[in-house]
């Protein structure tokens, strides 16, 4: 995932926001589920965008940058966290 942790200048936001984008597809729509998530690197600050098209684009390409970091040894090693392997055996996931 990549996520946004800030206020969102483009939309002017007035509250603070953490929003997650998962780079993996799901089959089906989980809002309003619970997420656990391991923050384990960073791209870039906060930043306003002259347009939403503009926005967009760099959202996918940070996610281009952490889809290639994710392989990397240095984050590689998180896919088999221990963090995750219990919580998923502690629920009854439909993903």
């Amino acid at each position: 995932m990549v996520m946004s942790i800030g206020w969102n200048p483009y939309f002017n936001n007035t509250e603070k926001t953490i929003e997650p984008w998962l780079l993996h597809k799901f089959d089906k729509d989980f809002y309003g589920e619970e997420l656990h998530l391991l923050v384990v690197g960073y791209i870039r600050p906060e930043t306003n965008f002259p347009s939403l098209e503009s926005l967009i684009a760099k959202i996918h390409e940070d996610g281009k940058r952490a889809e290639n970091a994710l392989e990397l040894p240095l984050y590689a090693k998180y896919k088999d966290e221990m963090y995750f392997k219990s919580i998923a055996r502690g629920q009854n996931s439909h993903l």
